[in-house]
């Protein structure tokens, strides 16, 4: 069976979004809510390409916002009766409670709106969370939901009172995008150390330990939140005439995109990476970098991977960390070949 170049991955996963979202008329105004205000690269890698999506139809959101500064009222004034977007991700569920909580309040507080949960991955550890969860969708009543894996759509479709939809994670929308340096003859191990590690097994004993750059995605430079705000502040004097909320978009966009830039900077060098964070298999792909996927400990990518079948030509898996570097020596020879 032939395996398919990054290209095609792309293509096709953009085709699956659109026909995921077909039924979605933006003929009104809409919002855009959850902006991922933290440094982990994946989440601003989703808003930009849910904004990319927006605007190959021609538009964008009404209104804008992160967990810490909706403004209700704002809301309401800005879209007083659009759909109600909410950003995509893995944090659906009781992994990660102030999100979870948060999409609980918007269908709390919109009973009967159309609510739309862009794609998510679904893992829930508490029957009573999940009891409760279903509580809240079935109150509502208008929840569409995308899932982006088989597994979160069966438990989805099995327990909650609302229409589910399968779809692609939206940083595909994205597409295809340039390595920012060449390549240096270094394995990159970008590797989770928050509460969605697993246990990966370490590299001792493994050679050629002087050629491996390890790193996470989740601290970043204290200058990337002040610059931004130092040209959100300058284009609001330049753009005298925009609004409070179209200020705010742009100080969101520039932030993901500073973020997304400094994931392509940390991967672009690399001939080969191995990570357990998903955005690193989606944004590998998008380069077209080598690389080898583990899993997070509760098997969000296996169950991505899968569902969309995104294992390239460049892509590899493996069960543990030794067995993904014992792959990197025919890896490194193709790619700066």
């Amino acid at each position: 069976m032939r395996v398919e170049t990054h290209q095609e991955v792309i293509g096709r996963l953009q085709a699956e979004i659109d026909k995921a979202l077909r039924w979605i008329t933006l003929d009104e105004t809409f919002a855009l809510l959850d902006f991922p205000d933290h440094p982990n690269v994946g989440d601003s890698a989703i808003w930009l390409g849910e904004l990319a999506f927006f605007a190959k139809a021609g538009r964008q959101p009404a209104y804008v916002c992160s967990l810490g500064n909706i403004d209700w009222d704002g809301l309401d004034r800005a879209v007083p009766h659009g759909v109600i977007f909410i950003h995509g991700g893995g944090n659906f569920g009781d992994v990660w409670p102030r999100p979870q909580a948060f999409r609980e309040e918007v269908l709390a507080r919109y009973p009967g709106r159309r609510v739309v949960q862009l794609p998510q991955s679904i893992h829930f550890t508490s029957s009573a969370a999940l009891a409760r969860t279903a509580r809240i969708i079935g109150e509502h009543g208008q929840l569409t939901l995308l899932v982006r894996d088989r597994n979160s759509y069966d438990l989805a479709t099995r327990e909650f009172p609302c229409q589910v939809i399968l779809c692609p994670d939206m940083a595909f929308y994205l597409g295809a995008l340039p390595r920012s340096s060449k390549l240096e003859d270094k394995t990159l191990l970008l590797l989770r150390t928050d509460k969605e590690k697993a246990d990966i097994g370490s590299t001792a004993g493994i050679a050629g330990e002087n050629d491996i750059v390890r790193a996470d995605w989740i601290i970043e430079p204290q200058a990337t939140r002040r610059n931004a705000r130092r040209r959100m502040i300058l284009s609001s004097v330049l753009h005298a005439g925009l609004s409070r909320h179209r200020v705010r978009e742009e100080h969101f966009r520039r932030l993901a995109t500073s973020r997304v830039d400094r994931g392509l900077a940390m991967l672009s060098p690399h001939p080969y990476i191995v990570s357990d964070r998903l955005h690193v298999h989606i944004l590998s792909t998008l380069l077209g970098a080598r690389h080898c996927m583990l899993d997070n400990n509760y098997g969000k990518i296996t169950r991505f991977i899968d569902t969309w079948s995104t294992q390239w030509i460049g892509a590899l898996r493996s069960e543990d960390l030794a067995g993904a570097l014992s792959l990197r020596s025919a890896a490194h020879r193709e790619s700066v070949s």
